[in-house]
């Protein structure tokens, strides 16, 4: 007879105590969130003097725990994988940094200015692209001069060698590298 006692004081408690919060709620908005998680609550104190009658009590509350380390577990695996996309993220970026500093210092070698270097890759770390804009004038102390092809085409002799340099280290193609001249 205790035990029935006690389990109706545990159910007035709790609805005395979900009536305070319900009422210091500052939104009638999180009443619903509230509710429901109230409800769920409720719900567990109701069954679980039927359950601690049948014998089966402890195996939900083990059921619970497991669903629980599962949850946790699946979670920590996502993480994991956010780190592991961050962290890849992050090594191609400089990678890409650290080429650009490795196609300005093969343009200073052919006195060349770079201005901007954006070297772009792949997910398996395979350059795609480079784009070089590069300067150079009687102002700076520079000067570059053009050369004729067979082709009628003005071409700059040094700007040619850098990109055929940067072709063949780079193994691309000429259309995957852009030079430009301002």
């Amino acid at each position: 007879m205790s035990y029935i006692y006690g389990w109706v004081r545990n159910l007035v408690c709790f609805y005395i105590l979900l009536t305070v919060v319900l009422h210091l709620l500052p939104k009638e908005n999180y009443q619903k969130y509230v509710r429901f998680f109230s409800g769920i609550l409720l719900t567990i104190l109701v069954v679980s003097p039927v359950l601690s009658l049948i014998g089966q009590e402890e195996e939900i509350c083990q059921k619970i725990s497991q669903a629980e380390f599962f949850q946790g577990m699946d979670n920590l695996r996502l993480d994991t994988e956010h780190l592991e996309y961050r962290q890849k993220e992050l090594y191609l970026k400089e990678y890409e940094r650290a080429l650009g500093m490795d196609v300005s210092r093969m343009a200073k070698e052919k006195s060349l200015v770079p201005q901007q270097v954006d070297v772009s890759l792949s997910d398996d770390y395979q350059v795609e692209s480079i784009a070089l804009t590069i300067t150079f004038g009687e102002d700076e102390g520079i000067f570059v001069p053009k050369a004729s092809f067979a082709d009628n085409s003005q071409e700059y002799p040094d700007v040619y060698e850098l990109k055929q340099e940067l072709m063949e280290f780079y193994q691309l193609k000429e259309e995957q590298i852009s030079i430009g001249i301002v």
